[in-house]
């Protein structure tokens, strides 16, 4: 009878790997591997890349195994095996970098890092699309490090894995002065472990540099990988695109206005290259037109880059720092006829969202121009679904506001990310039971191309 049993547990394990069924390993079969911080960020072409980024506090000889099947934490099955391409030592943290290429188009990607010690919890990531489909992203900015702010951003990450965008664009302001060591392991913490999915999945950041980051306008290179020009890390602005020739962002840096005037010769030079994508993005730190008085304005911005969006379409600028909520009409720059430089043009202007409160304390937002569409003062992110031209109609990028947080008579911050229904692979481009999402005239979203009394 033992010699039966043993042989019908053979031949079942036979059978279950034949039809590709998975035995699942328990974390127990496992040590941990000595790391921690876990980030991915997007550096170079998002549909064949992924840098993954770590901090290593001990073991050695950490490499990441990867492939497009799950073998959970059975790093020998994975096909791919990739050891860290970069080491920073920075910030108490000795970070590693893995840039990851060659990798298919729309594409989940399983993965574990392992070093002499152990191995991580299996992680996932989704490539971008290599040709127009339809995607989700998560914008915004401004966080904080203690109080309040800290608890609201914390909100926020929490929604952004009950969103599962294909990617977060987070415009600047990641903590108060860019170089405080506690104050950046606290938001990488926060960010791996409110960020992932109950399912492991991970989300890449597309960073760029705020005024907080004033004390080391290098710091995003030494924590996300960002890239930079000339040989000098703190000229932190490149460019991205997503889908083939669906969607583009020149990704700016408002903070350093030394080298404002070679940035906008390089704006000029993308934005040429990217003339025949569906849509165009831009996206930086300080905003033209503040809708808050507490904000002053900034022209220096506006005269080098609000002609340049007209003149190459630029379809919607992404901005943060006021900590308001804002969407605008799509408008042109008018310095003589125009309200603070603008004029609404739903045919060819450009459409202005922004302007931060990841977690930052929101601002009165008391600066309406007539070209406003909707403002508001509560912590929040711009959530897009972004579509392409197809049998069911034009091409249309639908932008929400989602209400993460808002503060009580004590100045405390209350969620509004409890009850949110967490989205699936399945229902990704759905709206999630009990989200909050800020509503006015023209209802809760707002599409672009922008249509009056659609």
């Amino acid at each position: 009878m033992k010699l039966r049993n043993f042989v019908f547990v053979c031949v079942f394990a036979v059978f279950l790997l034949g039809t590709g069924c998975q035995l699942q390993l328990t974390s127990e079969n496992f040590t941990a591997a000595s790391l921690d911080k876990i980030r991915l960020s997007w550096t170079d072409d998002p549909e064949t890349t992924m840098t993954i980024g770590w901090d290593q506090f001990g073991g050695e000889r950490p490499k990441v195994y990867y492939g497009t099947r799950d073998r959970g934490r059975r790093w020998k099955m994975y096909e791919s095996s990739q050891g860290p391409t970069r080491q920073v030592s920075h910030l108490n943290m000795d970070t590693r970098f893995c840039e990851l290429k060659g990798l298919l188009a729309g594409t989940a990607y399983y993965f574990v890092i392992k070093d002499s010690e152990g191995v991580s919890e299996r992680f996932w990531f989704r490539t971008a699309p290599g040709e127009p489909a339809a995607f989700t992203c998560v914008m915004g900015g401004d966080t904080k490090c203690a109080g309040a702010p800290l608890a609201a951003g914390r909100f926020t990450n929490q929604m952004v894995a009950k969103l599962r965008p294909l990617f977060v664009l987070f415009c600047g302001d990641f903590t108060n002065d860019g170089i405080n060591a506690e104050h950046w392991e606290q938001w990488l913490n926060d960010w791996f472990e409110l960020t992932r999915t109950a399912d492991g999945r991970l989300f890449p950041i597309v960073s760029l540099t705020g005024n907080h980051e004033y004390r080391d306008y290098s710091v995003l290179n030494k924590v996300f990988n960002a890239p930079y020009r000339f040989d000098d890390p703190e000229r932190i602005y490149y460019s991205l695109s997503f889908g083939g020739d669906l969607v583009h962002i020149s990704i700016l840096n408002s903070a350093m206005r030394k080298f404002l005037a070679e940035q906008t010769e390089w704006l000029k030079e993308d934005l040429e290259k990217a003339k025949d994508f569906t849509f165009k993005f831009a996206a930086y730190h300080k905003p033209f037109r503040p809708h808050t008085r507490g904000k002053g304005e900034n022209m220096p911005l506006y005269d080098a880059w609000a002609p340049l969006f007209y003149e190459y379409g630029v379809d919607i600028s992404i901005d943060a720092d006021s900590h308001v909520s804002r969407i605008t009409y799509p408008v042109r720059p008018d310095p003589v006829n125009g309200v603070e430089g603008f004029v609404r043009d739903d045919e060819n202007g450009t459409m202005y969202i922004g302007e931060g409160s990841w977690g930052a304390s929101p601002r009165a937002a008391n600066d309406n121009k007539p070209w406003t569409l909707r403002s508001g003062s509560f912590n929040q992110v711009k959530w897009l679904q972004v579509f392409p031209a197809s049998e069911k109609g034009p091409a249309h990028i639908d932008i929400r506001t989602v209400i993460t947080s808002t503060r009580d008579d004590d100045n405390q911050a209350v969620s509004h990310v409890e009850g949110v229904s967490a989205l699936s692979e399945d229902n990704i481009f759905d709206v999630p039971a009990e989200i909050n999402l800020y509503s006015t005239d023209y209802g809760d979203v707002i599409t672009y191309p922008f249509v009056e009394n659609k």
